[in-house]
Formats: C-alpha cells, sequence, structure tokens
C-alpha cells in the first residue's frame, strides 16, 4: 500500500481547469433560472449568458445572482434583452450588457 510520501506532491496539488465555453440561457423564468443556476454550480462555463425580452425579470434576476456570487464560485454572468448582445462580447471591453442598465 502506498503511503503519502510515497507520492508525488504534484499528483496531490491539480491544477484547476478554468472552462473557456460560453453558455447562454433564453428566458429567464423558473426553468431557464434552474439551468442557470445548475451551470454555475457546476462552474460549466466561463461566461454564462442571460437573455430575456422582460428587461424588468432579466434585470432582477441578474441582481439575484450577483447576490449569490458571494456564495458561489461563479463564472462571467452577462445579460441581454436579445441574442446580438453575445456577439459584440469581447474579453477586453466588456462591461456589462448593452441592454442592462442599473438604475
Amino acid at each position: 500500500m502506498e503511503t503519502l510520501e510515497d507520492q508525488p506532491i504534484h499528483n496531490l496539488l491539480k491544477e484547476e481547469q478554468i472552462p473557456q465555453n460560453k453558455i447562454t440561457v433564453v428566458g429567464v423564468g423558473a426553468v431557464g433560472m434552474a439551468f442557470a443556476i445548475s451551470i454555475l454550480m457546476k462552474d460549466l462555463a466561463g461566461v454564462l449568458a442571460l437573455v430575456d425580452v422582460i428587461e424588468e425579470k432579466l434585470k432582477a434576476e441578474m441582481m439575484d445572482l450577483h447576490h449569490d456570487s458571494l456564495f458561489l464560485r461563479t463564472s462571467k454572468v452577462v445579460s441581454g434583452k436579445d441574442c446580438i448582445f453575445g456577439r459584440q462580447y469581447n474579453e477586453e471591453s466588456w462591461v456589462g450588457a448593452p441592454n442592462f442598465h442599473h438604475d
């Protein structure tokens, strides 16, 4: 039986891989948010994009996710009212979704 002393140290300190993909959830109702939270909890995406035409609902769900980010190791979460904003995403210059306004 191998002991801890017999195992090389590099096997104990595996570097975590950060996902580099982007997942878009269309619709932030009960099902869409269940998917979004599951994606965040399982750390499946580097970027999670939320899309919904009802901007007030989208803003409320984004605020909930920002509050949850204190307790979860979250990916970058972006939002917008149409799918076009996803094409404008640029890692260096992204501040927030063009259609998501903080009041």
